[in-house]
């Protein structure tokens, strides 16, 4: 019998270009992203920086109304040089205002315009945090759809071994029957078959729980399953040098410091502009009525429009202008510093990432050919099993052989795709 397991296998591994169908895995990367609740609050952090720069609130004046009302009920002494003093019980008095006032900074050393600019960079950071949040989504889901994909296959080739292990058992049966192989022999192929029984009921359940985490990162029902139809399909294999420079100028996380150096620049700027001089205008309208009928003007009114400017010159603030523009540029610096530090730590992993990818791709290869030697033993061990030539001992060994083959050949499949997508992780195209 030809393993069914090797031939299947060949057809749906392939070293390939991107051309392959995955729209299984992009219907399952769609579904996650459209319903995670990090992705979700992380677009949230977005709105709120893109509300904050659309504001324009730096550049526009400030216009408010103030309304007042004042009663006052007193006892008021009059005393005069000539000794006609006088006293009033219950004297009333009201004082009704109301004003439109405009406050405008029409210069401020151009801390408005480093302001927005400061918005901008913000807006910018969190635009990245997003699509840093979608990547490492997509990999994780990408990472568990191809884990159920593995324990599938897993499954299948355990299936295929306690069906082997049936066939091993009928012809101990039969041979046990007719008298021509010990008691024991016929034991051990029902031990044998127990055992892989059992082993695909754990197979069985370590698929479930690989569909119950995807199910998981998909927010849908976690019980779902028989939903991968997909085929895993490797990329040609990356070249180093590309792989690095794309991580230079792509990685989204070093996007991300590189926005934080120039968040500090503007922010250097910002503190230098405290030390120019500003200048406000202010304009409104006011209406003032006061009441006082003790005294001979009884009442008084105003209003009209008023209108002025305000400049206000920096000459001494504690020393809190130099201070701030000193932590400002230390603050710069710890940015940029930060970002050759995140960039070491990127190239680093790579490196150790791309030799795990190098070898993963070359194992493969390996193991492809070790499934097909030990599945055509498998065929021909059970037939000699069949007529006596090979004991039930032996022939367990090249059933062993055969699945530790098959499983180190989906392990192989797994960790090269589970590098490659880290690898696009890294060099910023898992887009």
């Amino acid at each position: 019998m030809k393993s069914k397991f090797f031939c299947s296998f060949l057809l749906l591994i392939s070293l390939c270009t991107a051309k392959a169908q995955v729209l299984t895995l992009e219907e399952c990367v769609q579904q996650a992203l459209e319903t995670n609740y990090g992705i979700k609050i992380a677009k949230n952090y977005e709105n709120i920086s893109r509300v904050t720069l659309n504001s324009y609130s730096v550049f526009l004046p400030i216009i408010y109304g103030d309304a007042n009302h004042r009663s006052n009920y007193l006892t008021n002494y009059q005393y005069y040089t000539n000794g006609n003093d006088s006293i009033f019980h219950g004297v009333s008095t009201l004082n009704v205002g109301a004003s439109v006032n405009l406050n405008w900074r029409i210069f401020d050393g151009l801390a408005m315009f480093f302001t927005h600019s400061k918005n901008k960079a913000l807006l910018d950071i969190a635009t990245l945090k997003t699509v840093l949040e979608m990547e490492q989504f997509i990999s994780n889901v990408s990472a568990a759809y191809y884990n159920v994909w593995i324990q599938t296959k897993l499954l299948n080739a355990t299936e295929n071994i306690v069906e082997i292990s049936k066939q091993r058992f009928n012809i101990a049966n039969s041979k046990y029957q007719i008298g021509s192989i010990s008691g024991l022999e016929y034991r051990q192929s029902k031990i044998d078959l127990n055992a892989d029984s059992s082993l695909l009921m754990l197979q069985q359940q370590a698929l479930t729980s690989s569909y119950i985490h995807l199910n998981k990162l998909m927010n849908k029902e976690l019980t779902k399953e028989d939903y991968v139809q997909d085929t895993l399909v490797l990329l040609s294999l990356f070249h180093y040098n590309e792989v690095i420079d794309s991580a230079l100028h792509q990685n989204t996380t070093l996007l991300i410091y590189k926005k934080g150096i120039k968040l500090s620049e503007w922010e250097v700027k910002r503190n230098v502009s405290q030390f120019f001089p500003t200048l406000d205008f202010s304009s409104g309208y006011q209406f003032s009525n006061t009441l006082t009928p003790t005294t001979k003007t009884t009442q008084t009114q105003t209003n009209g429009f008023y209108w002025g400017f305000t400049a206000r010159i920096p000459i001494f603030n504690r020393m809190e202008y130099l201070r701030n523009n000193k932590i400002a540029k230390y603050e710069l610096e710890n940015a940029a510093l930060q970002y050759l530090d995140v960039e070491l730590n990127i190239l680093s992993a790579l490196a150790e990432l791309y030799n795990i990818y190098k070898n993963n791709h070359q194992l493969l290869g390996f193991e492809m050919e070790n499934v097909e030697i030990t599945s055509e033993t498998l065929d021909i061990a059970l037939e000699k099993y069949r007529i006596g030539s090979l004991s039930g001992v032996e022939f367990r060994e090249f059933q062993r052989a055969y699945i530790e083959a098959v499983k180190r050949l989906l392990n192989a499949s797994y960790n090269a795709k589970v590098s490659e997508i880290g690898l696009q992780l890294l060099s910023g195209k898992l887009k």
